[in-house]
């Protein structure tokens, strides 16, 4: 379920049990506080009340011949937020598909944004908390994204095609972003690549609501960004050589992205799930989450990321699948890529360490357990004082200088059992793009 092994598990569904991650530590001040926008500011500590989450979900394509589309979103809007319970709901492009059931995109049609608009305002989807933004599914034949204004719900409450939003707890303040990487020429679909007619990107004026959003949220404990492309083309394989990415404006958004100390770049486009680390001239890098298809009539899963003591958390599930299981604590130190720099921070905090997961489930949850190492009984966990969705309990496995392997199940609905092979994780992956842009790979599912 987490990174470090993933690769191996590609195509695996797992409902009842959840992250199982290795660790491996390196010492700093256990419990310490997090820098104001600094990516590198997750601690491991026994403090249990500084969580929240959130929903990434991506290309719901309404309008889609024998999509999923319509049903998927209006499921996540209603009966899974309603378990969920997240602070907000990203949905990141290609809301409809402008093909009206026909094989290539030639739209837009209006019937399509009809279907779009009233499965959103018939979910109860409003501007605070639903954060739509376009694709280039949305834009072909439409530059200037008047069928996104006239019928998304970000498009109808402000007019605009990004947003920048904050939330705020007792812990500290979080800013977040959606970037409209799509094209702002509005060529139609082509079949000629390389970009078949999908010129993605970020121009002047986009850049600058991206950067003085970012200046006046200086101050945030994490800044996360959400758009449609990735940053760059993946190197060619017979099953992405179609993937596009950005054409212009990655430099300047790589830039901003670095100078910020932004933590996550979140995206879809290519309907399938991985866990990245990208790195294309910046200091650090971001976790480069590609979130899949929720639309797709076998692969409708949305991505559930957690931040908990400024550290963040991501787990992939399919559409009505329960419980929903993602540990928060300790950190996978391979999020994305072997030690990554913002996750691999494991101190020792005592005799006992603490393990937290969230578990979600639209039936009582029965039992919540764990085990390291895969040794020994399942041992309990209790739910949190305060926030039934989050279970604890203390290990007496020293997690210091070593590496484990933690797992968390939980019996509800379903119950699954998850087992992790050992490995060695991939080589770096070099992608195309040029100026040292590549992608640090460890698996995907």
């Amino acid at each position: 379920m987490k990174r470090f092994l993933r690769i191996f598990r590609r195509g695996v569904t797992v409902a009842g049990i959840g992250c199982l991650l290795t660790l491996s530590s390196l010492f700093f001040a256990p419990g310490g506080g997090a820098e104001a926008a600094n990516p590198k500011g997750a601690y491991y500590s026994a403090v249990n009340n500084r969580v929240f989450w959130f929903i990434v979900a991506a290309d719901t394509h309404v309008g889609k011949k024998n999509g999923q589309g319509e049903a998927n979103l209006q499921w996540l809007l209603t009966a899974g937020r309603t378990v969920i319970d997240p602070s907000f709901i990203v949905l990141a492009g290609d809301l409809t598909d402008s093909t009206n059931g026909g094989l290539y995109p030639n739209g837009p049609w209006l019937e399509e944004w009809i279907k779009y608009r009233n499965t959103v305002d018939g979910s109860g989807a409003t501007a605070d908390f639903f954060f739509d933004v376009p694709g280039n599914h949305d834009e072909y034949n439409d530059g200037g994204l008047s069928f996104y204004r006239n019928n998304s719900v970000q498009g109808r409450a402000t007019g605009q095609t990004q947003a920048s939003w904050t939330r705020t707890f007792s812990f500290g303040t979080y800013h977040f972003i959606t970037a409209c990487t799509a094209g702002n020429d509005g060529a139609p679909f082509s079949i000629f690549p390389p970009t078949f007619g999908d010129h993605a990107g970020l121009d002047d004026g986009e850049i600058s609501f991206i950067e003085n959003a970012l200046e006046l949220n200086k101050d945030a404990e994490l800044s996360l960004i959400f758009g449609h492309h990735p940053l760059v083309k993946p190197k060619p394989t017979p099953e992405n050589w179609t993937d596009t990415a950005l054409t212009y404006g990655l430099e300047a958004f790589a830039g901003l992205m670095d100078q910020y100390g932004v933590s996550l770049y979140g995206y879809g486009h290519t309907h399938i799930y991985q866990e990245q680390f990208f790195v294309g001239d910046m200091t650090e890098g971001v976790i480069y989450l590609n979130t899949t298809a929720l639309g797709e009539v076998k692969d409708n899963a949305y991505t559930l990321v957690a931040v908990d003591c400024n550290g963040i958390s991501l787990r992939s599930q399919a559409v009505g699948s329960w419980p929903l299981v993602l540990v928060t604590a300790p950190l996978d130190p391979n999020l994305g890529m072997e030690k990554n720099p913002y996750t691999s921070n494991i101190p020792r905090v005592g005799p006992g360490n603490p393990v937290r997961a969230l578990v979600f489930d639209s039936n009582p949850v029965l039992s919540v357990e764990y085990r390291i190492d895969g040794q020994g009984n399942w041992l309990p966990m209790t739910p949190v004082p305060g926030n039934s969705r989050l279970w604890e309990a203390e290990a007496s496995v020293d997690m210091a200088d070593q590496s484990h392997v933690v797992e968390v199940r939980a019996t509800g609905s379903t119950i699954q059992y998850d087992r992790i092979p050992t490995g060695t994780p991939p080589e770096p992956v070099q992608e195309e793009g040029g100026k040292g842009c590549f992608i640090r790979t460890i698996g995907g599912r």
